[in-house]
């Protein structure tokens, strides 16, 4: 199941914008409000939902200008990968957050709309 958020505007170029949210230390300021206990270097991050439990995170893939891919190490309830699409966009460049989560129907119940609302707020923290 795929859960998507709005594609937003900044003001840099494709290629700056790749490299700033291509480093996982520059991530933090975008995460929910309950995300405590956040670690992060280059390629990881490492945090805790407040009442949900502890994620670590590592990029797999970098697509330059184009897309980066972060996926769980460690145990998980449920296998994701979370994408970063990167795209030019007139004189500047947007990105859109994506979770492509495999669910069984119980999760699906459970997980949907955290998991939503879990990529629209850093889109929204992102274009703040």
């Amino acid at each position: 199941m795929i859960f998507s958020s709005k594609w937003v505007k900044d003001l840099r170029s494709d290629r700056e914008l790749f490299e700033y949210i291509g480093d996982m230390n520059n991530m933090p300021p975008i995460l929910p409000e309950q995300v405590v206990n956040i670690s992060s270097d280059a390629d990881n991050l490492s945090f805790t939902i407040q009442g949900m439990g502890s994620i670590a995170l590592r990029v797999f893939n970098r697509k330059p200008n184009e897309l980066i891919q972060l996926s769980p190490v460690g145990k998980t309830p449920f296998q994701f990968v979370l994408n970063i699409y990167i795209r030019n966009y007139e004189s500047a460049s947007e990105c859109c957050f994506e979770i492509d989560a495999q669910l069984n129907p119980l999760m699906q119940m459970m997980a949907s709309r955290p998991l939503q609302n879990l990529v629209n707020m850093m889109a929204e923290r992102f274009n703040n």
